[in-house]
């Protein structure tokens, strides 16, 4: 397989530089305005300043790349990887670039990112990939000092972050996309923690809230939505050729004891417990100890610690949807495409005619010359290797105890709590 060609279609082209025209009131046109075209896929390359420096189609002659992959999670665009066969020596290809790109020749992105690895021409490899990420992972490389909030409503807090990380990233600030939460944060502080720990926080003190970036580059804070999302209403066998459901208890725990930065009048950081005494008497009692370095206040700890007690005290169910089939005919004959986002949830219908629900959890793409355009989902939350579970483990408690002992030396210093 030397290119990808898929039929003779219009865009097939490369473009040196181009500007890119201001949006009005959104940064795509409404749904009404797409027509879509059956295998086209483009990939844009961007300069800083918004001009395109190369557009590769799979309607052009002797099209340099091989494979193209990309994902999209609950917090928006996420990996993606550029294979190309031979070195693009006609753009240069920088670190930070910025990467759009289009399926079936729709005016709107389905995945935007920036490049993240590249290769380098004079060797000897026979093909050339390039890494991306999306651009919430820049929110890990931001990083927030003496912020503190006392009495603050939750979406205020996110907009002022959102306000510092467009100023320091690509992340575009978007107000009409960070909703209002009603609840205010009695004290909370963030201090040497990067913008994607905090808003982590945020979101689970706003209780069933996500953040992330979506592929206009806007960020975005909004409360979970668990209506079925009619584009991922699926029946197994005919929109599809593979599920594997399954379910586990292996991160399940209904006790949990919560530590936070306010040191009591013993020395101690215990803010509160939490328990869900149902869930004992079911699958018995599994403890946890939870640490939230940010909190000062009791209230606070105790309403993200009900939350998470909430979410991890009943078995956890996942599935691995694979060969969705995204094209579709509409009633009048027109050709349409199944766009699929992580917002709703999953309605499975499957061979035993069993109706089952999943959130959104990872929608992959795979686009290659013999395959085509290939879509695959991953449904709630899939279980994680235990290496990989236990280095996450390793890290996150390293991080939370270097900030609850940075908050305890504050607090005996006399420092402001």
């Amino acid at each position: 397989m030397s290119n990808l060609i898929f039929g003779k279609y219009r865009f097939g082209r490369y473009i040196w530089a181009g500007s890119i025209p201001k949006s009005g009131s959104g940064p795509g046109p409404e749904p009404t305005d797409v027509s879509y075209i059956p295998g086209l896929v483009q990939v844009i390359f961007f300069n800083k300043d918004g001009t395109k420096t190369a557009i590769f189609s799979n309607d052009t002659e002797n099209l340099p790349f091989k494979e193209l992959s990309f994902e999209i999670n609950e917090n928006g665009c996420s990996n993606g990887k550029l294979v190309f066969n031979k070195f693009p020596s006609f753009t240069e290809i920088r670190y930070g670039q910025r990467i759009d790109v289009y399926l079936f020749g729709d005016n709107r992105p389905w995945w935007s990112g920036t490049v993240l690895t590249r290769p380098d021409s004079g060797g000897t490899a026979d093909k050339f990939e390039i890494t991306c990420h999306g651009l919430y992972e820049k929110l890990d490389k931001i990083m927030l000092f003496g912020k503190e909030y006392k009495n603050v409503d939750i979406a205020a807090i996110v907009k002022d972050i959102a306000r510092t990380v467009e100023a320091n990233t690509g992340i575009v600030y978007n107000d009409s996309k960070i909703y209002n939460v009603g609840y205010s944060v009695t004290h909370i502080k963030f201090d040497g923690v990067s913008a994607k720990e905090a808003l982590d926080e945020l979101s689970e003190f706003a209780l069933n809230f996500i953040y992330g970036v979506d592929e206009y580059r806007e960020f975005y804070f909004k409360q979970i939505n668990e209506d079925i999302n009619e584009e991922a209403r699926i029946w197994v066998g005919t929109h599809c050729s593979g599920f594997e459901p399954s379910q586990s208890i292996d991160k399940l725990y209904n006790y949990a004891k919560i530590k936070g930065a306010a040191l009591d009048e013993s020395g101690e950081q215990w803010l509160c417990e939490v328990e869900d005494k149902e869930s004992q008497e079911e699958y018995g009692r599994s403890e946890a100890v939870l640490s939230l370095p940010s909190a000062y206040d009791a209230a606070d700890a105790q309403r993200w610690g009900e939350y998470q007690i909430t979410s991890n005290s009943q078995p956890k169910l996942s599935a691995k949807l694979s060969g969705l089939w995204l094209p579709y005919p509409k009633p009048d004959g027109v050709f349409w495409v199944r766009r699929l986002s992580p917002d709703g949830q999953a309605a499975i219908t499957d061979l035993d005619g069993n109706l089952r629900k999943y959130p959104i959890t990872k929608i992959k793409y795979t686009v290659s010359g013999d395959k085509g355009i290939k879509c695959d989902l991953e449904l709630g939350q899939q279980p994680e290797p235990p290496i990989s579970d236990y280095f996450l483990k390793l890290h996150r408690n390293s991080k939370n105890n270097e900030l609850m002992q940075q908050a305890a030396n504050e607090q005996l210093k006399g420092g402001n709590v």
